[in-house]
């Protein structure tokens, strides 16, 4: 299914979410094992860092705690590189289903690449650069990546950095508010890939991606 509220998520099955904004470049998340008075996920949700980075951190970490037990040792501050990679790809399995990816994937065929990808992202509540992975271990395409960053500089006339995030969520997309929280009827407003005629735009050329 797909997951709407990652915290709520793994609240329900007993596991601590934790906030913490602290600016840094490198640190996005960290947890904790059950012997260690876990399980727990903290996640840095400093400003700087896009919505969907907090959502793909907490599932990252939910990986580490899944697949890498044996490898928690409180005197160690690192994971290695292969465990790292492991938990990315559990995360962007583990928030995109497979099948319901392809489903969602075929069904935007009628919209421009970058629309696509736009509008996939937003369903699942992920990056553009989760969807660009998932693509490529379909579609044995090295330019998806610089397809994407081509056409989002002609529409924009900026470059994508590390931490840009094209129409990204709103906060209370990684962590649910209260109903006496809210005060606007329309909590997290729409944006403009969430309503797109994907029928009159064209199929995606995969060659020209």
């Amino acid at each position: 299914e797909m997951i709407r509220d990652i915290s709520g998520l793994l609240e329900s099955e007993g596991i601590k979410v934790w906030s913490v904004k602290l600016v840094s470049d490198g640190f996005f998340g960290l947890s904790v094992a059950p012997e260690d008075g876990g399980p727990a996920i903290v996640v840095n949700t400093h400003d700087r860092i896009p919505v969907e980075r907090w959502i793909f951190s907490a599932a990252h970490e939910l990986g580490h705690l899944v697949m890498h037990r044996n490898q928690y040792d409180i005197n160690e501050a690192d994971i290695d590189d292969v465990c790292e990679k492991q938990a990315d790809t559990f995360a962007s399995h583990f928030l995109m289903p497979d099948v319901l990816f392809r489903k969602e994937w075929s069904e935007m065929q009628g919209l421009a690449f970058y629309e696509r990808v736009l509008k996939v992202k937003r369903i699942f509540r992920v990056s553009y650069k989760t969807v660009l992975y998932r693509l490529s271990e379909r579609i044995k395409q090295p330019n998806l990546w610089m397809a994407f960053q081509n056409v989002h500089y002609r529409q924009t006339g900026k470059r994508l950095f590390r931490e840009d995030e094209p129409r990204g969520l709103a906060a209370d997309a990684f962590k649910k508010k209260r109903v006496e929280e809210i005060l606007s009827p329309e909590p997290e407003g729409l944006s403009h890939a969430d309503f797109v005629d994907d029928q009159c735009e064209g199929r995606l050329d995969e060659d020209r991606t």
